[in-house]
């Protein structure tokens, strides 16, 4: 075991690119956190360094209870001590794949709504703080359990979400666009994988909002809910073709709210996705699934192959006979809330809280500004030759945010400061 001030790391939880994660307790407090050890020599000679630099600014701005929280960065001759958050449960993508392999079947419509009311008010938060996260994916999802009973039987309704890996955030800038193609290719926004592979300067030029995050957010609901990707593909160029083309299949026993909050998420164009704010307050998350409605087939004007549904996430008017799936989706609803459970959703931020967050951060010795966010630009990388198990591994770098998060003061340059 070893001894970092008042930490003790006590146990190796698991490997990755940059290093190891570990098992930390800290005298004087029952809690566990995880601790990455990092290489310094491989982060400091890498743009591994200005991801996870960035992340850490990100995180000491941020603070939501499906936010995994930072703790405290230490150094030593050799290596980096990340100490964060313990989510016992591990990634979402792990807790899906034992889920389906114990049940065989992915989750149901209950369990997609209990994770995704928790999922969309963290992200009604990040985006409402003017940051767009860039990489969602279940991996990036983590889950924690109260007790090892619930996480042993895999209970996910009574597991808590934490979102991770900021490496890739950037806070919105004065023209609300960006511009770098980062990402994991699988859940990325259709306009940042025609950026990252193509080769005409125009579309690679085109920026792109929150919005992104939107899209990424619709590939991991369907995901959790049917068992694979919304566009399953064996390469890049089968991906960008699915993509494109804009067709995905939904089940012919899903419900009616489900369908259209998918729906809401998963439009091929940026502006015709709902907000974060609209999608907390879609009856899919705000009416129990018991009231949900079962979708008449007599009624659906899509083709019907195989038990599914073709949606195409280019047109939307073409889902139902004489009615619009967005008809499901009152704008301007007031959000009822039945039967959920505390700490599924935060308040929604007013104005009155706005201008107080604004004032906080100018006053605080924190500077979050568009200039010291990652540089917003793109490099050429043509990845169209790339296998399925190399999608996720396009950016250089990525695996470097593979930590958890913390509440953090921090003036000058972490590295330089500690």
């Amino acid at each position: 075991m070893q001894q970092l001030d008042n930490f003790q790391i006590e146990k190796l939880l698991g490997e990755g690119s940059f290093g190891q994660v570990y098992l930390t307790t800290r005298k004087g407090d029952s809690k566990k956190y995880a601790t990455k050890k990092l290489d310094r020599k491989t982060i400091d000679s890498s743009d591994a360094r200005k991801y996870l630099e960035n992340e850490i600014k990100v995180l000491q701005y941020l603070n939501h209870p499906n936010i995994v929280k930072f703790i405290d960065l230490k150094k030593t001759t050799n290596h980096y001590y990340i100490m964060m958050e313990y989510a016992n449960g591990g990634e979402l993508s792990k807790n899906l794949e034992k889920y389906m392999d114990k049940y065989n079947k992915a989750f149901s419509e209950e369990i997609v709504q209990y994770l995704m009311r928790q999922i969309i008010d963290a992200f009604k938060y990040i985006h409402g703080r003017k940051i767009i996260h860039r990489d969602v994916k279940l991996d990036n999802i983590l889950l924690h359990y109260e007790n090892e009973e619930d996480k042993k039987n895999l209970n996910i309704m009574k597991a808590q979400v934490k979102i991770i890996d900021f490496g890739f955030a950037c806070m919105i800038g004065p023209n609300g666009l960006k511009y770098t193609a980062l990402g994991s290719p699988i859940n990325m926004d259709p306009l940042i994988l025609k950026k990252l592979t193509s080769q005409n300067k125009k579309v690679r030029q085109l920026g792109y909002n929150e919005k992104a995050d939107i899209w990424s957010l619709g590939t991991i609901c369907y995901e959790m809910l049917i068992g694979k990707s919304a566009f399953n593909a064996e390469d890049m160029t089968e991906l960008v073709e699915k993509v494109e083309n804009g067709s995905y299949s939904i089940p012919t026993n899903i419900s009616y709210e489900m369908a259209s909050f998918l729906n809401g998420m998963l439009q091929y164009s940026a502006d015709k996705r709902l907000t974060a704010s609209q999608l907390s307050r879609h009856t899919f998350l705000t009416k129990n699934v018991n009231q949900f409605k079962k979708i008449d087939l007599k009624q659906i004007s899509n083709e019907k192959k195989s038990g599914m549904i073709i949606v195409n996430s280019k047109d939307t008017d073409t889902f139902m006979k004489n009615k619009s799936i967005w008809s499901i989706f009152d704008k301007d609803a007031e959000t009822i809330l039945t039967g959920i459970l505390p700490g599924q959703f935060v308040n929604n931020i007013d104005d009155k809280e706005d201008i107080e967050i604004k004032k906080g951060i100018k006053e605080s010795r924190v500077e979050l500004t568009i200039n010291n966010t990652i540089p917003d630009n793109p490099t050429d990388t043509k990845v169209t030759g790339m296998t399925k198990d190399e999608l996720d591994n396009v950016q250089k770098g990525a695996e470097a945010n593979n930590v958890k998060e913390v509440n953090y003061t921090f003036n000058g340059n972490i590295f330089d400061a500690i």
